[in-house]
């Protein structure tokens, strides 16, 4: 599974402004201050976002930049350095050396959230373009979805990474079975699209795990970029923004219908207001019962 952003930076001060800011926008993130605690956490926690000073105690930080591209495992992180370095030339060695993006000290918190959702952005094209490129699903022809069901499903936190991977296996084939188009998120938790919230509703009824959920319905736009061998894919919308944010929102193990969706059904089961979604999320949403799950 994959984990929280990693922020590498060995100021006290910054590192708790940058943890803060994400967290304030509900990204997880973790701060290790020098390179050594940087490769500990880089295995423990497999994030899909790197934030990089490059002046740290324990080395420079554009080695260390270039020894991860290095590798094979190397180019499945997203990473935006953030360095008091202004000069054009190491702006330029920098991302030459493998940076995706290069934000200079002092900034705006609302640039690097930007910085930050494009990181995001990049990370899920990779790893759907990784997922494909192991599973090759048929793929459904690019263009607008007007009305899809979509799934968001987050896994448990502290649990077995072997369980955990064997459920994630064992969710994307239920989500097949149940008719829907399941792709995977920078996080690890799984997204799927149903041609209706309806057989949305079905799959998240039977799905085996007690996975955090959030069922909504929106307008999708869906592209795939492909070559010989291999194919990624990217899907983009205000109705998939709206239903990741109730899902990182959501305590473990709710399950959650958003108002637009729990109308958009012909018999909507019984299911009580959760006003969190509304008062943090700007979002009405259900919390299915016990008996829906």
């Amino acid at each position: 599974m994959i984990g929280p952003i990693l922020i590498v930076e060995d100021q006290p001060q910054e590192a708790q402004a940058l943890s803060e800011l994400l967290r304030w926008s509900l990204r997880p993130a973790v701060v290790a201050p020098d390179l050594r605690t940087a490769r500990r956490r880089l295995l423990e926690l497999r994030p899909s976002v790197i934030i990089l000073d490059l002046n740290l105690p324990d080395g420079d930080g554009l080695a260390w930049l270039k020894e991860l591209r290095s590798r094979t495992f190397g180019w499945n992180f997203t990473i935006l350095v953030i360095s008091g370095r202004t000069d054009p030339d190491q702006i330029a060695e920098a991302l030459l050396a493998g940076a995706d993006d290069y934000l200079t000290k002092p900034y705006a918190p609302q640039e690097l959230l930007a910085r930050i959702t494009v990181a995001e952005r990049l990370a899920a094209l990779r790893a759907g373009f990784r997922w494909l490129t192991a599973f090759r699903p048929p793929l459904p022809g690019p263009g607008r979805y007007a009305s899809a069901g979509i799934l968001i499903l987050r896994s448990p936190e502290g649990k077995d990474r072997e369980a955990l991977r064997l459920e994630w296996a064992q969710g994307v084939r239920h989500l097949r079975q149940a008719d829907g188009m399941p792709l995977p998120l920078p996080d690890g938790s799984l997204l799927a699209l149903f041609l209706s919230v309806a057989r949305a509703l079905e799959a998240l009824r039977s799905f085996p795990f007690l996975w955090t959920a959030v069922l909504h319905v929106g307008s999708v736009e869906l592209g795939w970029l492909e070559a010989p061998g291999f194919a990624a894919g990217t899907i983009i919308g205000e109705a998939i923004r709206e239903a990741l944010r109730l899902a990182y929102l959501a305590p473990a193990g709710m399950r959650l219908i958003t108002e637009v969706a729990y109308a958009a059904l012909a018999s909507p089961p019984l299911a009580r207001p959760w006003e969190p979604a509304a008062r943090i999320a700007g979002l009405p949403a259900r919390e299915l019962p016990e008996g829906e799950r």
